[in-house]
């Protein structure tokens, strides 16, 4: 472009010059032509007047080389070209140097005699100055305008330069950074155009592969954790055989009326085989039937194995069952699997944070409640902690697999949790109310009518 804008400008220029030239040269061939064509003799007087006309000087000589009328007003016969023979075109190519001044020279013979004289010829000189004068103020508007339009194009160029080519430059950057897996999202220009699309484009692009990184990331966490495990899970089942054998032999040896730490650990022992045996059994495709439970008792279930550790922590645990029956289809196992693993998380963070709080004299507690939901055919349960609640981390990703912030944390109890309870066509979420942690479990509720039972779903 910049090109352009300087090949036209010289073009421009170059044209003006040309006919500025061609206008003098033509007024002077027209004066010249009048001049040789005039039926009055050409005096001194004739001659300076045509100068005032026209700018130029004229001399007239005869044959013989003498003056016979001049605009000049000192003898310059000696300075003049000598005559040439014939009649030629006028042209101004010849520069001649009259009383210390530079001409553009052109002769031509006058077509009729005077006095019976031979025909005179009239010289024709037009000061190189003013020639120049004329062709500067000629050239110097387009060449002016090609600067001006020459600058207005640098500008406009680092304009666009600043709003498209950098921001590209930027993008192209961002992608390659992408490639070396580098997923920081770029800043987003405030204009509203393209560029600002792309760059939206390019951070959800980004966003969208770290999530995919994470992803299988996790995967492969979680497929080292499979292979580890399964080899784990035979020992762990021999042992849980022979720590069951023991108990019942101790039970046997030393038995005591309502001993509940033989039964909590009877029931604990129970619980591990189970999900050892599932663990084992994955990938068989196997499909438990849900049956209809009344969920009150599966947290009574549940707390009879948390309590223990309620209160080797100093932890109060409050909780009522309430006085309808609110009955789910689900799995028993599975269900109070999910509410051990939300109360222990509750009771662990409420000591933590009262361990950190001793000075308040506060203790620490964790309440369950269990009741209908605000919308119906929905029971809903709740797990509330006085904890400082979770990391400011891990919010986001509370209930994804191998995310914990405790430092002994595996970051699966919650995300089995969630996958439990959404197979069973619910809800698990949480949220900070009152300075307490909520954990919110929704489950469709067991609905009977006309003398058959089906789940409610959730609308």
């Amino acid at each position: 472009m910049l090109a352009t804008v300087v090949a036209v400008s010289s073009v421009d220029a170059w044209l003006a010059g040309r006919r500025a030239q061609e206008q003098i040269e033509k007024q002077l061939r027209e004066i010249g032509g009048t001049l040789a064509g005039a039926s009055f003799p050409l005096t001194d007087n004739v001659l300076q007047q045509m100068r005032g006309l026209s700018g130029a000087e004229f001399v007239v000589v005869n044959r013989g080389g003498a003056i016979v009328a001049s605009s000049f007003k000192e003898a310059v016969a000696e300075q003049l070209p000598a005559p040439t023979a014939g009649q030629e075109p006028m042209t101004f190519q010849r520069r001649v140097l009259v009383a210390g001044e530079t001409y553009l020279h052109s002769q031509l013979s006058l077509s009729r005699p005077f006095r019976g004289r031979e025909p005179d010829v009239l010289h024709v000189l037009y000061p190189e100055g003013r020639y120049r004068h004329a062709w500067r103020a000629a050239v110097l508007p387009p060449a002016l305008a090609g600067m001006a339009a020459l600058v207005i194009v640098v500008a406009v160029s680092g304009m666009i330069a600043a709003r498209v080519t950098r921001p590209l430059h930027r993008l192209s950057g961002q992608v390659d950074r992408i490639a070396e897996g580098d997923f920081a999202p770029l800043p987003i220009p405030q204009r509203d155009d393209e560029l600002r699309d792309l760059a939206l484009a390019v951070n959800r692009m980004a966003e969208m592969l770290m999530r995919y990184e994470q992803q299988v990331r996790r995967n492969e966490k979680l497929r080292t954790l499979g292979r580890l495990g399964g080899g784990i899970a035979h020992q762990l089942r021999n042992a849980v055989t022979g720590c069951r054998l023991a108990i019942e032999l101790h039970g046997r040896e030393c038995a005591l009326p309502d001993d509940e730490g033989l039964a909590v650990a009877r029931q604990q022992l129970d619980l591990m085989e189970e999900y050892l045996q599932r663990f084992l059994s994955l990938g068989k495709q196997e499909t438990r039937p849900l049956t209809r439970l009344n969920l009150a008792d599966v947290v009574e279930r549940a707390l009879a194995l948390v309590r223990p550790k309620a209160r080797h922590l100093g932890v109060e645990l409050h909780w009522s069952a309430p006085a309808d029956l609110l009955r789910v289809a689900g799995d028993a196992d599975d269900l109070a699997q999910v509410v051990v693993n939300v109360v222990l998380n509750a009771v662990e963070a409420a000591a933590e944070a009262g361990a950190a709080q001793a000075a308040e004299r506060t203790a620490p507690r964790v309440c369950i409640r269990l009741a209908p939901a605000e919308r119906p055919g929905v029971v809903r349960l709740e797990v509330l902690d006085t904890g400082l609640g979770p990391a400011e981390h891990v919010c986001d990703r509370l209930c994804e697999p191998l995310v914990s912030a405790k430092p002994d944390g595996v970051g699966l109890g919650l995300s089995l949790a969630q996958e439990v309870i959404e197979q069973h066509g619910g809800t698990l979420a949480w949220r900070r109310r009152d300075n307490l942690t909520c954990f919110v479990i929704e489950l469709p509720r067991w609905k009977v009518e006309d003398g058959h039972a089906e789940t409610v779903g959730r609308g």
